[in-house]
C-alpha cells in the first residue's frame, strides 16, 4: 500500500463543511491502496467542534499529526476555546487579516507543516502529496514539501482562490499577490482538482501561460450517513411541510427573500401559513430573528441552532423538502455550497435559490428541484409556490437516483485513487 500525505487545515474535532471532503477521503482511501497520513494544526479557536465527527475520525483509525500553528486561533489565551463572536467583528478582522496576512490568516501554520512533514518523511516514504484548500495556506506549504521531497503533489480546490467571491473588493494589488502565489503553486502542482468544469476553467483562465492540469472530483454524499433519523432532533410538525435549511448564514447569503416570499404568498391568499413550517439547523442571528418576528412568521421558524453533522444529516432525512441560496456575484458560477450534495443524498425535493451556474445545472439534473435566482422575489415565489402545491397534491418532484449516485463519497474517492495512481506508475 502506498502512502500519501494529506495536508488539511479543517479537521476533526472541528466541525463545519469544510471537515467532510477530507474526512471522507480519509475514510475510503485505503480501501483502493492509498494509505493517509494526516498532517493538520491542533485545534485552535473556532466556532464550532463536532464530536461525531471526531468520533467517526477515531472509527477509521488514522494516522494523524496535530502540529503546534501560529496562527491568530492558535494564540495562547484564545486556543481551544469556542468562538463566541458578533457577525460585525467577525467581518472587520477578515478584513484586517486579508489586508495584511496572504494567502489567508491561517499562514502560521505553513512553517510548521513543512516541518512536520519532512521529519515524518526521514521515517517513512511518502509516495505522494495531497492538499485540499482553503485556506490555501495548504496549498503553499504543500508546494514547499514537494520541493524538498520531489514527489508528485495534487492540489485539491474546494473554492476558487483568486476568482473566489472573497476576492471581490480587493485592492489591485493585493489581488496581484494572491495571483503569483497561486501561479507558484500550480507551477508546482503535477494535477489539480476541481469541483466542476467552471472551476476547473476559471484557473485556467487566470493562468494561461501554466495550463494547469485538471481533473473534476466533485462535493458528495457518504451513504453511511443517511441510515436513518435516529439522531435526529428536529421537532417535526406532523400535517405540514416541513421545509429545512442546514448551515450558517453569512455575507449575501441571508434568509430574507424566502421569509418576504412566504410572507406575501400568505398575505395573498396563496399558501396558508398554518401549513408550513421552517426549520433551521446551524443558528440564526438576532438580526435574522428580529426580521421574523417583524413578519409574524416566529410560530412558524424554528431555530435547532448548532448541531452535530450526524443530527444534521438525520434531521434532513426527517424533513419534507429542503431550501439552500447561494447568492453571490453571478459571475463565479462554480459550485460554492458542500451542502448541496448532502441535500442530493438525501433524495428529497430542494429548493435552490441559485444563479447560473454548476449548482443550478446540478439542480436540475438531480430531478427534484424547485429552482429560482436568489435577487428575484417573484421567481422565489413561484418556485415555492409550485413546491407547496406539490406537496399538497402529494405530487413532489422524486429525484434521478442514477444521477445521485455519482456523489457517493466512496465512488468520489476512487477517482481520486486512480489520480494518485496515475501519478505514480510513471
Amino acid at each position: 500500500m502506498k502512502n500519501v500525505l494529506l495536508l488539511v487545515y479543517y479537521f476533526p474535532p472541528l466541525g463545519g463543511s469544510g471537515v467532510q471532503r477530507p474526512l471522507k477521503f480519509v475514510k475510503y482511501l485505503r480501501e483502493f491502496g492509498w494509505n493517509p497520513i494526516v498532517v493538520c494544526p491542533e485545534p485552535g479557536a473556532y466556532p464550532y467542534s463536532d464530536h461525531s465527527l471526531l468520533d467517526e475520525l477515531t472509527n477509521i483509525g488514522v494516522e494523524v499529526h496535530r502540529v503546534t500553528a501560529k496562527t491568530p486561533f492558535h494564540l495562547p489565551f484564545i486556543k481551544g476555546r469556542q468562538a463566541d463572536i458578533s457577525e460585525k467583528i467577525t467581518e472587520l478582522g477578515r478584513r484586517l487579516t486579508r489586508l495584511l496576512m496572504y494567502p489567508d490568516n491561517k499562514k502560521g501554520w505553513i512553517g510548521p507543516a513543512v516541518d512536520k512533514a519532512i521529519e515524518l518523511s526521514k521515517e517513512q516514504r511518502f509516495d505522494l502529496i495531497f492538499s485540499t484548500a482553503p485556506p490555501f495556506s495548504n496549498h503553499i506549504a504543500a508546494s514547499e514539501i514537494k520541493e524538498r521531497l520531489q514527489i508528485p503533489l495534487v492540489l485539491d480546490y474546494r473554492d476558487a482562490w483568486t476568482n473566489n467571491h472573497f476576492m471581490d473588493d480587493l485592492f489591485r494589488w493585493q489581488k496581484r499577490i494572491h495571483s503569483r502565489l497561486e501561479r507558484d503553486c500550480l507551477k508546482n502542482a503535477d494535477q489539480v482538482i476541481v469541483l466542476d468544469e467552471f472551476m476547473g476553467q476559471s484557473i485556467k483562465q487566470a493562468h494561461p501561460k501554466i495550463d494547469p492540469k485538471t481533473q473534476v472530483i466533485a462535493h458528495g454524499y457518504d451513504p453511511d450517513d443517511f441510515k436513518g433519523t435516529n439522531e435526529a432532533t428536529l421537532p417535526y410538525k406532523p400535517g405540514k411541510l416541513n421545509l429545512l435549511y442546514s448551515g450558517l448564514f453569512y455575507e449575501s447569503n441571508q434568509p430574507d427573500i424566502l421569509l418576504r416570499a412566504i410572507d406575501a404568498l400568505n398575505e395573498a391568499s396563496a399558501i396558508n401559513m398554518n401549513d408550513i413550517h421552517l426549520h433551521f439547523q446551524g443558528g440564526l442571528t438576532p438580526r435574522i430573528n428580529k426580521l421574523v418576528n417583524g413578519l409574524g412568521l416566529g410560530n412558524s421558524v424554528t431555530d435547532l441552532g448548532y448541531v452535530t453533522h450526524i443530527n444534521a444529516v438525520s434531521n434532513l432525512m426527517k424533513a419534507d423538502a429542503l431550501w439552500m441560496i447561494s447568492n453571490f456575484d453571478p459571475v463565479h458560477k462554480q459550485v460554492k455550497s458542500g451542502k448541496l450534495f448532502e441535500y442530493l443524498g438525501t433524495g428529497k425535493p430542494v429548493l435552490g435559490l441559485v444563479h447560473e451556474g454548476a449548482e443550478l445545472e446540478t439542480l436540475k439534473s438531480y430531478g427534484a428541484g424547485y429552482t429560482a435566482p436568489p435577487d428575484d422575489l417573484e421567481a422565489v415565489k413561484e418556485a415555492l409556490l409550485s413546491l407547496y402545491n406539490d406537496w399538497k397534491q402529494k405530487a413532489l418532484k422524486q429525484p434521478k437516483k442514477a444521477y445521485m449516485e455519482q456523489f457517493d463519497r466512496r465512488k468520489l474517492t476512487q477517482s481520486l485513487s486512480d489520480v494518485f495512481d496515475s501519478l505514480t506508475s510513471q
